[in-house]
C-alpha cells in the first residue's frame, strides 16, 4: 500500500459519501460527472478492497498461487456484482443484465482483442479448457433464459455452476511462496471498510448516471449499461490483462478474461437473479453479440489464432457491437 492512498483515503471517503447521498442528476452535464465519478469511486473502492484482502490473506499464511485463483480474480469482477447487485435490488434490471452481458463482450473483444495487439500470446495449458467451461455457462445461461427472464432459482442454479467452478480450481498448478504481510491490523481494516463502502456508493453512483443518461437522451437502459456502464466496470480486467501481456505474463492475460467471464456469468447475474426477476429478450443484440464471442473464444485458443490480425478484428467487432447496441 503507497503512501499517498493514505493520504488521499480521506478524500476518498468524502466523494464516495457526497456521490452516495446527491439526488438523481438532473442534467446530461451532471450526469455523465455522476457516472464518471462513480466509476472513480467504484474501481478505486475495488483497489483497496483486494489490496487489504490480500494483506488479511497473507497474516493467515495463504500462499499466492491460491489469493490469485480466488480473492485477485474475485476482486476484477467486484465492479461487475456491485453495479448488477444494486441495479437489479433498485429494479433496473436492464442495467443489471446488460452490465453483465457488455462487460463479456468487452473483456473478449476490446480486453483480449487488445492484448493480442500488443504481443503475440501464448495461452496457458488451462485456458482452452477454462474457455470450454465459459462456453458451457454461457449456453446454459441463454437456455434459462428462454422462459422469458431469470427467476429466484436461476439465480441459485447459476450461483451453483460458479461454486462448482471455483472448486474444480483447488488443485489447479503448484502452490506459490507465501504473501508477505505489509500493512498493519489497523490500516488492513481501515482499507478494508474503506474499499468496501467505495465499492458500494460508487456502484449507486454509476447506475444512477446511466439510468439519468438512457432517460435524458430517450436511449434504451440496456444500450448504456451494455457500453459504457460495462467499459467502466471492466477497467480492472483491461488494466490487468494488458499490464500483463506487456510483461509477457501470458496466462495471466488471458485467464483473467476467462475467469471474469464465468464469474460475471455464475457469480454477478446469479446474485443478480436472487434480487429481482430479469426480463430478458433472447433477441437483443447484446445477448446475440455474448452468445458470438462466447462460442468464438474457444475456437480462437484451439486453433491458436491469438495474434495481432485476429486481435484487430475482435477490436473491430467490438466497435460494431457498440453501433449496434444503439440502433
Amino acid at each position: 500500500m503507497k503512501k499517498l492512498d493514505l493520504i488521499y483515503l480521506p478524500v476518498f471517503l468524502l466523494l464516495a459519501f457526497l456521490l452516495y447521498f446527491n439526488p438523481f442528476p438532473s442534467s446530461f452535464f451532471l450526469s455523465v460527472i455522476h457516472l464518471l465519478l462513480g466509476c472513480f469511486v467504484l474501481i478505486k473502492g475495488s483497489a483497496y478492497f483486494v489490496e487489504s484482502t490480500v494483506d488479511m490473506a497473507a497474516k493467515l499464511g495463504v500462499s499466492e498461487h491460491t489469493i490469485g485463483l480466488t480473492v485477485v480474480a474475485f476482486g476484477t469482477s467486484l465492479p461487475e456484482l456491485a453495479v448488477s447487485g444494486i441495479a437489479s435490488y433498485g429494479g433496473h434490471v436492464e442495467t443489471a443484465w446488460g452490465n453483465v452481458v457488455g462487460s463479456n463482450v468487452t473483456n473478449i473483444l476490446l480486453i483480449l482483442g487488445v492484448a493480442m495487439i500488443i504481443t503475440s500470446i501464448r495461452p496457458s495449458k488451462y485456458a482452452f479448457r477454462d474457455a470450454i467451461t465459459m462456453l458451457a455457462i454461457s449456453i446454459i445461461t441463454i437456455f434459462l433464459i428462454f422462459d422469458g427472464g431469470l427467476q429466484f432459482y436461476d439465480g441459485i442454479l447459476l450461483l451453483s455452476f460458479y461454486f462448482i467452478f471455483v472448486y474444480m480450481l483447488r488443485k489447479r498448478g503448484i502452490e506459490g511462496e507465501e504473501m508477505v504481510s505489509r500493512m498493519s491490523p489497523l490500516l488492513t481494516l481501515l482499507f478494508f471498510v474503506a474499499g468496501m463502502a467505495g465499492v458500494a456508493m460508487g456502484a449507486d453512483g454509476m447506475v444512477r448516471g446511466a439510468v439519468s443518461i438512457s432517460s435524458l437522451l430517450g436511449v434504451k437502459e440496456v444500450a448504456i449499461a451494455a457500453s459504457i456502464v460495462a467499459l467502466g466496470t471492466s477497467l480492472p480486467e483491461l488494466a490487468t490483462s494488458v499490464v500483463a501481456a506487456m510483461k509477457k505474463h501470458h496466462g495471466i492475460a488471458v485467464g483473467n478474461v476467462i475467469g471474469s467471464n464465468i464469474m460475471n456469468l455464475g457469480l454477478v447475474l446469479g446474485f443478480s437473479s436472487l434480487l429481482h426477476t430479469i426480463p430478458i429478450s433472447i433477441s437483443s443484440v447484446p445477448l446475440l453479440f455474448f452468445l458470438l464471442v462466447s462460442i468464438a473464444t474457444p475456437v480462437i485458443l484451439y486453433r491458436k489464432w491469438v495474434g495481432k490480425v485476429t486481435g484487430s478484428i475482435m477490436l473491430l467487432l467490438y466497435v460494431l457491437f457498440l453501433i449496434f447496441v444503439y440502433l
